[in-house]
């Protein structure tokens, strides 16, 4: 470990002692006004502390309609524990009492849940054995590492969860899911979001659905930029209304934000049978990623 970490244990020693220590910023730079001018910043608790209180969160909130343990959990996540030799999916399958075997997703950022929705849903379609999974994404930035991601967003400290069951009513079908990673190294270092492939694999999820935007009653974007949210959604000729993108600051969430978002949207909302809502997000090395989900009644 030390080996393989050797910078990141020096740095983190640095920071702990420097004279910004307790900073919960910890920005060298001044944040970019296109960016939250502020963003939350967990003081206390560790990546997998949070991980562990929104898992135990979702299941609660699911008793009676699924198991209290879920048959597998996916762990989403691009910051590092703060101990480094600790697997934030490992504690979870050990305090939850999961039978299966641990797995995490990775520096993807946002794009990390979509792609854990789609291996869920694979496997869930592959195997009738699994009733449930729980999927968890969080993230908590600590020294040496900077909240600012280039000059497109300021990253912030947050954990989100959510229960997928089978036939599991009322409750949001999931109707498709598209994930563009790339497949060749990227000749570009700095951070960039593809608005093109964003654009395509939006248009891509609502034709793996048999939709149209006309059929879409919210769309949530990730929260990078409100300008960006906005030019996605006419470009994909969805309307402004539409677009769910509250105006409290957080910064980025990354492998957090997309279920972060859902959730404070369904505490809003009253849904019908039949509405929908179109998530989409991005990974910061040009990644991009789109779900669909549609609402069942009793």
């Amino acid at each position: 470990m030390q080996s393989v970490y050797a910078d990141t244990l020096h740095w983190r020693c640095e920071a702990s002692s420097g004279p910004h220590s307790g900073s919960g910023n910890h920005c060298s730079k001044p944040v970019p006004s296109a960016t939250a001018a502020h963003v939350a910043c967990e003081p206390g608790f560790v990546l997998s502390d949070m991980a562990s209180m929104v898992a135990r969160e979702a299941i609660r909130r699911c008793a009676g309609r699924d198991a209290n343990t879920p048959d597998h959990v996916v762990v989403c996540a691009t910051s590092l524990e703060h101990d480094l030799a600790l697997s934030c999916a490992c504690r979870l399958y050990s305090e939850l009492g999961v039978a299966g075997v641990p797995f995490a997703i990775g520096q993807l950022q946002g794009v990390s849940f979509f792609l854990a929705l789609h291996v869920v849903s694979d496997m869930m379609a592959n195997d009738h054995g699994i009733g449930s999974a729980l999927i968890v994404g969080a993230e908590r930035w600590l020294p040496p590492f900077s909240r600012l991601a280039g000059s497109i967003t300021v990253l912030g400290d947050g954990a989100a969860a959510v229960v997928i069951g089978r036939h599991a009513e009322p409750g949001w079908l999931v109707l498709a899911v598209s994930v563009r990673t790339r497949g060749v190294p990227c000749a570009r270092s700095d951070i960039f979001v593809d608005e093109t492939v964003i654009i395509e694999v939006i248009g891509q999820t609502c034709t793996q659905a048999a939709l149209s935007p006309a059929g879409i009653d919210w769309i949530v974007p990730p929260r990078i930029d409100a300008q960006l949210a906005r030019r996605i959604t006419a470009h994909v000729g969805l309307s402004a209304a539409q677009m769910w993108y509250p105006e409290e600051e957080t910064g980025y969430l990354c492998a957090a934000d997309a279920p972060a978002q859902l959730d404070a949207l369904l505490q809003e909302i009253v849904p019908s049978g039949g509405q929908r809502i179109l998530l989409w997000s991005v990974g910061l090395q040009g990644q991009a990623a789109c779900a669909i989900l549609e609402y069942r009644g009793n």
